[in-house]
């Protein structure tokens, strides 16, 4: 029943003009920032970790900017979902899909690296669209029906998702095929490693770094940048630059990790509002923190 209603939702919300829906989004988005204590709260804080330099006022309207991209991201996924190849396609200005194209034709694979920075759900897609279906690891719902749909609709130009509860055994298989694959890496993980980011550590995945320095496979960066506020963008493909490999693995890992967010750090810095501020990014100093006091 309830996937039956987010379906009737979406394509109802389809029918609104995607610039009108994205505005709606983010009023709601503004409403959600005073009404959201907590939520609003991480996001203040870790605005003045990364930007101690700047004043209240401009964490303030950086985080209400934030929650309204969070609104408009929202409420644009029915027209991400549910609008055309050739629609989404029209809305997204790609740059370096030739070097894409040069590393897969090498037969290591490549890896994609994302970020919750923009409309993250388009940037998926945006692959596919480009030309370089992927598989991806996700965390899958609870609710079958609901999973089951958005899982279609994630899949619908090509791309292959896989539980992160499954074995990762498809991964070297995929590499070694010379495929595909594409993970978000800018999210807190309890048994992470710290690595700086964006200037602080962060407990973080390590997953790109070990595939690439054991296969030397290529890692890119996708990149979606919003054009203004409305549904365009410019989807940026750049590959990332690893220090030498050396005899020290774990130190050759966190290197890596810290050459692919140093990647993004300057999308981030450029529009900090296009990115994910309401998640607790920095628990593991939180927590150190915390216990200080």
């Amino acid at each position: 029943m309830l996937a039956f209603f987010v379906k009737l939702i979406f394509y109802v919300v389809r029918l609104i003009p995607v610039r009108l829906t994205g505005a709606i989004g983010a009023g709601l988005g503004r409403i959600a920032f005073f009404l959201v204590k907590r939520h609003r709260n991480i996001a203040l804080h870790n605005l003045r970790r990364v930007y101690p330099h700047k004043n209240p006022a401009w964490h303030k309207a950086t985080a209400l900017a934030s929650f309204a991209e969070l609104g408009r991201t929202t409420f644009e996924m029915p027209h991400v979902f549910l609008r055309s190849r050739e629609y989404l396609k029209s809305r997204i200005e790609i740059d370096g899909a030739e070097e894409v194209q040069q590393a897969i034709s090498a037969g290591r694979g490549v890896i994609f690296v994302g970020f919750h920075f923009s409309n993250w759900e388009l940037g998926a897609q945006a692959l596919s669209l480009s030309g370089f279906p992927c598989s991806q690891i996700y965390r899958p719902l609870r609710q079958k029906p609901l999973e089951e749909m958005l899982s279609h609709w994630r899949e619908r130009f090509g791309n292959k998702l896989h539980s992160r509860d499954e074995s990762i055994r498809w991964i070297p298989k995929t590499l070694k095929q010379g495929g595909v694959l594409a993970l978000l890496a800018d999210q807190h993980l309890s048994n992470g490693v710290p690595v700086p980011f964006l200037g602080h550590l962060a407990k973080s995945t390590i997953m790109p770094a070990v595939y690439a320095r054991k296969y030397d496979t290529p890692v890119f960066s996708g990149i979606l940048h919003r054009i203004g506020h409305g549904f365009h963008f410019h989807f940026e493909l750049r590959q990332i630059d690893f220090p030498e490999a050396s005899d020290n693995v774990d130190q050759d890992l966190c290197d890596f990790t810290e050459a692919t967010y140093a990647n993004y750090a300057e999308a981030i810095h450029q529009r900090p509002e296009l990115w994910l501020w309401v998640h607790r990014r920095w628990l593991y100093l939180d927590e150190q923190e915390e216990d200080r006091k």
